[in-house]
């Protein structure tokens, strides 16, 4: 079985993020790929959340994972961080949970390209390395920050979200 991994904050999950999971499953023929929303991202303490302005509660941004992963039956929300105690989310705790929920799988660990220099950084880089494989891709051009901003502003956001995240942040 070869599962992808796409951990983010995904405040709000977009378009962007729906495209880059669809090119994963195409290009390493993932039989699933996991959204993972952070609870903490360590490289974002502080900016994720609520904690940014016009950020979404941890229920919210769950919810929005969980319509996104029923777009396609390869899409699966889990939300194995968001239910960690407090403190950051750890790339190493999330892949050897997947480790231990699909025994011999082959992981993927789909990641933003800019994000390639900082992983000798990760906390225990050298043993998840070994534990799975790091896929970068460019980042598109939807943001989750230009999303909360037009949110605030009440603009439009059709163009950079899928519609069933665009029904729920319309109801908000």
């Amino acid at each position: 079985m070869r599962i992808g991994i796409f951990g983010g904050s995904f405040n709000p999950v977009h378009s962007g993020h729906v495209g880059i999971a669809e090119k994963a499953i195409a290009d390493l023929r993932l039989d699933k790929i996991l959204f993972i929303p952070a609870k903490v991202n360590p490289f974002k303490v502080g900016t994720s959340g609520t904690d940014v302005p016009g950020g979404l509660a941890d229920s919210m941004r769950w919810e929005l994972v969980r319509r996104v992963a029923e777009m396609n039956p390869k899409f699966e929300a889990w939300d194995v961080e968001l239910r960690r105690a407090e403190g950051p989310s750890y790339a190493i705790d999330t892949v050897r949970a997947a480790a231990a929920r699909f025994p011999g799988a082959e992981l993927f660990y789909i990641i933003g390209e800019d994000n390639v220099a900082k992983l000798p950084f990760w906390k225990d880089y050298e043993t998840l390395r070994t534990l799975c494989t790091f896929v970068p891709y460019p980042r598109t051009r939807e943001s989750s920050t230009e999303i909360r901003r037009r949110l605030v502003s009440g603009e439009s956001i059709t163009d950079l979200v899928p519609p069933c995240v665009a029904a729920a942040l319309s109801t908000t």
